[in-house]
């Protein structure tokens, strides 16, 4: 078709994602668009987390055992090199996936076509988050006890070498980081700078170019926001405001561990209790930990669906969760108890998700 002389060419459609069904009777699952229509029959089974197939997947098949990455035309790729930790294969993100060379013993990235983008040179590596990735490099496997790594004698192990930070062409853009200042970062907050930014919300890494990149804290930052916002108006309207649309309450009813409440329901019944134990936190009166935390899809309904990844896992790079602990002890110094205030960073801000309260509790 033309137009005023100019030929119109019709946008690239985006690559149609497909869904994990899964049959009972073979026990194994397939994939289906999103009218329902079956893509692949169900014959795949073990350990992929993947319930969404954007354009490649780990797969193993039921009647073969044989497990490879699959693309939606069929073609099967990588067949010896699957990378797999803690026994689940790994997923597509940000249009790539990891691959382990079974021969070198090294890591690098298939793209979404399964084409080698980032050749294999490092001994282990994280998925991309927001053109990021974590690698180590120059290491050796070492057991929990800091011997030397026997596959028959050492069950827990880790990777001793030197953590990096690469782009999305495989560069080492920061090396030799501080395998400490790693965790808790918000990738997405990303900006490149020319000095080290304020440590009390920032973490920043030199780059080879004299250059810093500098990213949120996400401990940092809810730590912050605890005890200057959210303890700042502890009143049931301003609490109402901090909850998710949900609460689960933890402690034993008769036989019953855990409740659901509305937020509305909970503020009506827990919110005087909850102003009373978060003011003694705001003031230094019982012992406090605040600690990462992971969402757990056995806990949590269908309302946190958006806050887990394609692969079903809690997407910890953009929507961490944290515990607030608070220890409480009897008249001999010992532990009594804790009680566990769990908090989720969503798009609009922290909110309060759960409570574990003293299995003691009746009343105020």
């Amino acid at each position: 078709m033309m137009v005023s002389g100019i030929m119109m060419l019709a946008k690239a459609q985006k690559a149609e994602n497909w869904y994990r069904y899964y049959d009972a009777k073979k026990d194994t699952y397939g994939y289906k668009d999103a009218q329902r229509k079956i893509k692949i029959s169900a014959r795949f089974t073990g350990i992929t987390p993947t319930s969404t197939f954007k354009n490649i997947i780990a797969v193993t098949e039921g009647r073969t055992n044989k497990s490879y990455y699959l693309l939606k035309n069929g073609q099967k790729v990588a067949k010896d090199s699957l990378y797999v930790w803690d026994m689940t294969y790994d997923c597509e993100q940000e249009g790539k996936i990891r691959f382990r060379d079974r021969v070198t013993d090294r890591v690098g990235f298939l793209d979404n076509n399964g084409k080698v983008v980032i050749p294999a040179v490092y001994n282990d590596a994280r998925p991309f988050y927001n053109g990021l990735s974590l690698v180590i490099h120059n290491g050796k496997r070492i057991c929990a006890d800091g011997t030397p790594y026997k596959a028959d004698l050492c069950e827990h192990w880790s990777w001793n070498g030197i953590t990096a930070l690469i782009n999305n062409r495989g560069e080492i853009i920061a090396d030799s980081v501080d395998i400490t200042a790693i965790e808790n970062l918000n990738w997405f907050s990303c900006k490149i700078v020319d000095s080290v930014a304020d440590t009390t919300l920032y973490t920043s890494f030199k780059t080879k170019k004299g250059k810093y990149y500098t990213f949120i804290n996400y401990q940092k930052e809810f730590t912050n926001w605890l005890y200057n916002q959210f303890f700042i108006n502890l009143k049931s309207k301003a609490l109402l405001l901090n909850c998710f649309d949900e609460i689960i309450i933890e402690r034993v009813w008769k036989q019953t561990l855990r409740k659901t409440y509305s937020k509305a329901a909970f503020i009506r019944e827990y919110g005087a209790l909850l102003q009373k134990k978060m003011a003694a936190v705001k003031q230094g009166q019982v012992e406090v930990t605040i600690i990462k935390e992971e969402l757990n899809a056995f806990t949590y309904s269908k309302q946190f669906k958006p806050f887990y990844t394609d692969c079903g896992e809690p997407n910890i790079a953009r929507y961490p969760s944290f515990d607030v602990i608070t220890s409480h002890y009897d008249g001999n110094h010992q532990l009594s108890y804790q009680e566990h205030f769990s908090f989720l960073k969503t798009g609009n801000g922290y909110k309060l998700i759960a409570l574990a309260l003293n299995p003691g509790y009746n009343s105020l």
